[in-house]
């Protein structure tokens, strides 16, 4: 069974990975700056 809390988490975990660059460009534009984006990237379950 689905706990409540996970029907709250999973929407902005989509919008997250949606907007993952944004994101970070928005929030920590240095580090995003310092990352080689064309190499891609995985988002983990846990």
């Amino acid at each position: 069974m689905t706990e409540p809390r996970d029907a709250f988490d999973s929407p902005w975990k989509d919008v997250l990975e949606a907007y993952f660059q944004d994101f970070m460009q928005f929030f920590f534009p240095q580090i995003h700056a310092d990352i080689d984006w064309s190499r891609g990237y995985d988002f983990l379950d846990q």
